[in-house]
């Protein structure tokens, strides 16, 4: 029988091994282990170094220092209505729930105004605490995106972060006279009622300090070793871990300072990721979506500078209040508000079916 394929010309003859040009298959795009880019990503970790500087360069001045926690608090206050805006200026998220954004407003201010009408103390040692767990809620969300972009499960890292914290906190509790700090740095008589609340457990110091630091030891030993049996890593989210550590450090030996870092990364970390968010929501066209519409008619930049002109219209009007309730009432909704859209707003329903290439965070 005659050899038909030694008669074909060569360029009629394929193999299995050698599928045509045309029918090549397309493999997933390539992982970046960066957010944006190391310089940026290391930058966003370090976030809490400058606040830390600038608090220990004023710590032996009691007015400079109360003047620095104050613009640190006022700071972290302006970034709390964007939230709102991401909420009500999208269609999509006042739809997918309605009872929530509808609601919302009218029970926080309820809470609110009872709270602090019946123990403000009470209401302060709330927000205080709530607002420690939503930061290092959101510290772990960043952790988790980049375990996301490496293509691991970065779910121990929530254990990991919390242990530190309850580290950083007892030993701050058990070293520092908080109260007395607190008053020093100017923080207000409700949320120093609330410290010495925390630290009138001063006798069980020591036992709880050694009870948290066994418990990160165990957590951080079980951290270790699934890392060490992982097959992919991710630089920036070590990062990332690493610096969370070294603020910890801080805040356990010098709380006031750790607290300003804290509380100022916070917020500053919260301005770069939702200025990155209202960036992408400019660059598509949704129906009802107000945030992506104002982007595409002055830019990312200009809606920034406009978010930032009616932030300094509030808090000029809240100041003219002179301090009555309701500007309490006022600065204490939006806070809880900001940290309830918080929990939900970074969950996208359409991520399981259509995950972004940059993934949404959680936190």
């Amino acid at each position: 029988m005659p050899n038909l394929t030694s008669a074909a010309p060569p360029s009629a003859v394929t193999t299995p091994s050698e599928p045509p040009p045309t029918r090549r298959a397309q493999g997933p795009p390539p992982r970046t282990a960066w957010l944006r880019s190391p310089s940026h990503d290391v930058a966003m970790a370090l976030l809490w170094l400058p606040f830390v500087v600038a608090t220990l360069a004023v710590a032996d001045d009691p007015d400079r220092l109360r003047w620095l926690v104050s613009a640190t608090l006022l700071f972290s206050f302006a970034h709390q209505p964007l939230t709102l805006w991401l909420v009500y200026g999208d269609a999509a998220q006042r739809r997918a729930r309605p009872r929530l954004v509808l609601l919302a407003p009218f029970v926080a201010l309820l809470a609110v105004s009872i709270g602090t009408s019946i123990r403000p103390d009470v209401v302060a040692l709330i927000a205080g605490v709530w607002n420690v767990a939503h930061t290092l809620r959101q510290r772990y969300g960043v952790s988790r995106l980049y375990g996301r972009l490496a293509g691991i499960d970065c779910s121990g890292d929530n254990r990991l972060l919390w242990s530190w914290l309850g580290v950083a906190v007892v030993a701050a509790l058990a070293g520092t006279n908080l109260g007395e700090a607190a008053r020093r740095a100017g923080i207000g008589s409700r949320n120093t009622a609330a410290i010495d609340a925390l630290a009138a457990a001063d006798v069980l110091g020591s036992i709880l300090l050694l009870a948290a630091l066994a418990v990160a030891v165990v957590v951080t030993a079980a951290w270790v070793r699934t890392e060490r049996r992982r097959p992919l890593h991710s630089r920036a989210r070590f990062i990332y871990l690493a610096s969370t550590a070294a603020l910890f450090v801080v805040l356990a030996i010098e709380p006031i300072a750790g607290f300003v870092g804290y509380v100022g990364a916070h917020a500053a970390e919260y301005l770069m990721v939702v200025r990155w968010r209202i960036r992408r929501a400019g660059e598509k066209t949704s129906a009802g979506d107000g945030v992506g519409a104002l982007v595409r008619r002055i830019g990312t930049n200009g809606s920034t500078a406009l978010y930032a002109v009616a932030v300094v219209a509030l808090i000029a009007g809240l100041r003219n209040l002179n301090g009555s309730q309701i500007a309490v009432a006022v600065i204490l909704t939006l806070g809880a508000l900001h940290l309830g859209f918080d929990s939900v707003i970074w969950r996208s329903p359409r991520a399981a079916s259509a995950p972004p290439r940059r993934p949404l965070l959680k936190w």
